[in-house]
């Protein structure tokens, strides 16, 4: 049976595992001249960008199918509506790139990280936090206001088809591609980090 403990580890794995074997499937292949793309990026060159879309769509099918679940964790609408949007806006960055697509694209983004985020920040509040948990918000928090700032002072996110020169990027459009791929990284933990009150609601 693919439990709820199933489908969250499957969704929390699929998070960080996407952009990899998209990276693999276009960096690893050459068709990106760059080794630290922007996640977005890899959206747009085949055969990732079909492994990005259908990954996001199964990624945000898997977390909206846990809401029953995570209700109990946190049991106020304002917290399902917020996790709702955070996985369908998967499917608005998936399927609308920044290219042509630039502002769904972006808010999408926005809403995954901090949709998300702000979620567990509740759930977390609501119950027992661990350390672990503590320190991946704390992280989530710091990448999250880390990126806003390098975008808005050096508008180094990518919004036109000339910055699809991917060798000619500035450092600073390295430095918030890595801190895109940590966020990424850290959501997943993130998840990963409530199996425990998965497995605890599975034995009451």
């Amino acid at each position: 049976m693919f439990s709820a403990v199933h489908r969250l580890t499957a969704a929390s794995l699929l998070t960080i595992l996407i952009p990899v074997l998209c990276w693999v499937l276009t960096v690893g292949m050459g068709r990106i001249p760059l080794w630290l793309p922007y996640i977005s990026d890899l959206a747009l060159v085949e055969p990732g960008a079909s492994v990005f879309q259908i990954g996001m769509l199964v990624n945000a099918l898997l977390y909206l199918s846990l809401l029953p679940h995570l209700h109990r964790l946190v049991p106020y609408v304002g917290g399902d509506v917020l996790f709702v949007l955070a996985s369908l806006s998967m499917v608005v960055v998936g399927f609308y790139d920044w290219l042509n697509h630039p502002w769904p694209h972006y808010i999408g983004a926005t809403l995954i990280f901090g949709g998300f985020s702000t979620w567990a920040l509740f759930a977390t509040l609501r119950g027992h936090p661990s350390r672990w948990r503590i320190f991946l918000l704390v992280a989530s928090g710091v990448l999250c206001v880390s990126l806003l700032i390098l975008s808005l002072s050096f508008a180094e996110m990518p919004v036109s088809e000339a910055d699809l020169h991917w060798e000619d990027r500035p450092w600073s459009m390295t430095i918030a591609a890595s801190i895109e791929w940590l966020l990424v990284l850290t959501l997943g933990l993130m998840g990963l980090s409530f199996r425990t009150d998965l497995e605890d609601q599975a034995l009451m």
